[in-house]
């Protein structure tokens, strides 16, 4: 079940209930990945779900990296930063950078940072990064059991 986010500016500029978006190039190691819709879970608030239209079966958890780590950009090496800066992060409120969350066994929560989503809602494309310069990890402690 899905509905609006009541205010987009604290967790998304994505103001549709759901809305198709195009990673031209696929995810990284799956290249055939490419249409995908993202929703807004009902029971998920501040989240989003992202799925598959190409692979059934296939959905993502997304949250926000600047609301996991708020200084995340600044703590970039400036190759990566120049990277994410070329693809509109910092310089358009549209584009934003998401991260894949992961449910482990245990019940802990990790977020991919080495591989961010950069989301354009507005012009319904996304594309995935590999921030090599980053020290960041595919799997950052969110919420350890």
């Amino acid at each position: 079940m899905t509905q609006p986010i009541s205010e987009p500016q604290t967790v998304s500029n994505l103001t549709a209930v759901q809305t198709e978006v195009i990673f031209p190039n696929g995810l990284v190691g799956c290249p055939e990945w490419r249409r995908f819709m993202v929703e807004v879970p009902e029971d998920l608030p501040g989240l989003l779900l992202l799925r598959s239209l190409d692979e059934p079966g296939i959905e993502f958890v997304l949250a926000p990296v600047l609301e996991l780590v708020p200084d995340f950009l600044e703590q970039l090496a400036a190759s990566d930063r120049a990277a994410l800066v070329a693809l509109g992060i910092g310089r358009s409120e549209r584009v934003e950078l998401w991260a894949t969350l992961s449910v482990h066994e245990d019940g802990s929560v990790t977020a991919n940072l080495l591989g961010p989503l950069v989301l354009d809602f507005e012009r319904g494309c996304g594309t995935q990064v590999v921030l090599t310069e980053s020290g960041w990890g595919t799997r950052h402690p969110i919420l350890t059991r």
